[in-house]
C-alpha cells in the first residue's frame, strides 16, 4: 500500500531528526505557556481580516488614483521646485520679519510693482496652465 510506505518514510525523517523535532515541540510548549502562540493565531486571524478589508474596491481605487498622481508628478522636471524647496523657507522667514516691521496693507504701487515681477508672472502663468489641465476637454459644436 502507498499510504503505509508514506508513513513509514515519514517516520524514518523524523526517527533521523528526533533531536530538532524534540527541540521544537519544547518551543512550541513555552510559546503556548507563555500564551505567544495563542498571541499568533489572534494577529493571523486579524490579518485575514485587515487584508479583506485592504482589498476592498474603494482603497484599491485609491492606491491607482494615488499611483497615477506619482506618475504624473514624476514627469514634472523638479528642478525649480528643488529651487524652491532651497530658498523658499528663507525667503518665506525675510518677509514674515519684514511684514512684522511695517503695516500690514500693501499699497497700490506695491502690488503694481508685485504683479511686474518675472517670478510672480511666472507662478501665476504655472497655476493657470495647471487649472486648464484639470478641466475636461470642451466638444466643438458643430456649425449649422
Amino acid at each position: 500500500m502507498r499510504t503505509e510506505a508514506d508513513l513509514q518514510r515519514v517516520l524514518d525523517k523524523v526517527a533521523a531528526h528526533a533531536e530538532a523535532v524534540e527541540a521544537f515541540v519544547e518551543i512550541l510548549g513555552k510559546l503556548h505557556r507563555t500564551g505567544l502562540l495563542a498571541a499568533v493565531d489572534g494577529v493571523l486571524e486579524e490579518f485575514d481580516e485587515q487584508f479583506s478589508a485592504a482589498t476592498r474596491p474603494e482603497l484599491m481605487t485609491m492606491i491607482a488614483n494615488f499611483m497615477m498622481l506619482l506618475g504624473t508628478v514624476g514627469q514634472v522636471r523638479y528642478e525649480p521646485f528643488f529651487r524652491a524647496a532651497m530658498y523658499a523657507p528663507q525667503a518665506v522667514n525675510e518677509t514674515l520679519d519684514r511684514l512684522d516691521r511695517k503695516p500690514k496693507t500693501l499699497g497700490v504701487r506695491e502690488l503694481w510693482a508685485l504683479l511686474h515681477n518675472p517670478q510672480v508672472a511666472a507662478a501665476v502663468e504655472v497655476l493657470v496652465e495647471a487649472l486648464r489641465a484639470l478641466q475636461p476637454p470642451r466638444e466643438s459644436k458643430p456649425a449649422s
